[in-house]
């Protein structure tokens, strides 16, 4: 049996310091097959001479302004090929094994929406801050209690017959695309946890989720609202902890 063609996607707009880790991880990778593209949005820190650095290992990369994170990924998701995608920020890592492990479920079982393991998270340095996490579940508890420490976005790999076919990520949302992602799928179609280590998630002073937690906070609440409107006492209490954090400037437990 051929081994199926896996796309990774990374995003990036100067993000210079970590981009050649990343590039790196993909490129190790212990499977074969697998389409990478970069999508950078024309980054003046010396990213594009690393991205050149790679080209002939690399399926497709451009650099260009483009309109964000969000739009950069479905610009590769248009250019993507793979049975299985996923998208890698500039700034995370996978595990030497992480897409063999993910693509072997997959041959198993290739009907679920999305297969996802266990992600560590790590500091600027690459220092291991918590071990890998993750655990299985559903949309009911996906939609009350968020992703995080349950699925880490860097550790999803999707299966494109149930993404839509114009676009892998919603672009009206700025922070908050993956959960929407998540509960986009999980509504209709089961998910897939593997108790595996398959990527690192890094945590560090200029990443969207250190620096725009109100913001991300207000497009998760938008989403959980949409997904269930049936809890609407919920959703009017998390609104009110949102004026609070809105005015003291502090998200309480990132909840």
């Amino acid at each position: 049996m051929s081994d199926p063609l896996v796309t990774i996607i990374t995003p990036s707009f100067n993000q210079s310091q970590w981009l050649e880790s990343t590039i790196q991880s993909v490129l190790a990778q212990t499977y074969p097959n697998i389409e990478y593209i970069v999508i950078d949005g024309g980054s003046t820190d010396g990213s594009q001479e690393i991205i050149k650095k790679y080209a002939d290992k690399i399926a497709y990369w451009q650099t260009e302004p483009d309109g964000g994170q969000a739009q950069a990924i479905n610009i590769g998701y248009r250019k993507s090929k793979g049975v299985l995608l996923a998208y890698l920020n500039a700034d995370d890592l996978l595990e030497p094994t992480a897409v063999e492990t993910i693509i072997r479920a997959y041959e198993v079982n290739p009907e679920f929406a999305v297969y996802y393991g266990k992600c560590k998270t790590i500091d600027a340095k690459g220092n291991i801050l918590k071990a890998g996490e993750s655990s299985q579940v559903h949309f009911r508890f996906l939609v009350k209690e968020g992703m995080l420490p349950n699925i880490f976005q860097p550790a999803c790999f999707f299966n494109k017959i149930y993404l839509n076919e114009n676009q892998f990520v919603d672009e009206n949302y700025k922070y908050a695309f993956d959960y929407n992602l998540l509960l986009s799928l999980s509504s209709k179609k089961s998910i897939l946890f593997l108790n595996r280590d398959v990527a690192s998630y890094r945590i560090h002073e200029d990443s969207k989720s250190n620096r725009f937690k109100i913001e991300a906070y207000k497009e998760k609440l938008a989403i959980q609202e949409n997904f269930s409107k049936s809890d609407f006492f919920l959703w009017k209490w998390k609104r009110l902890k949102l004026a609070i954090a809105e005015r003291t400037g502090k998200i309480v437990n990132g909840k």
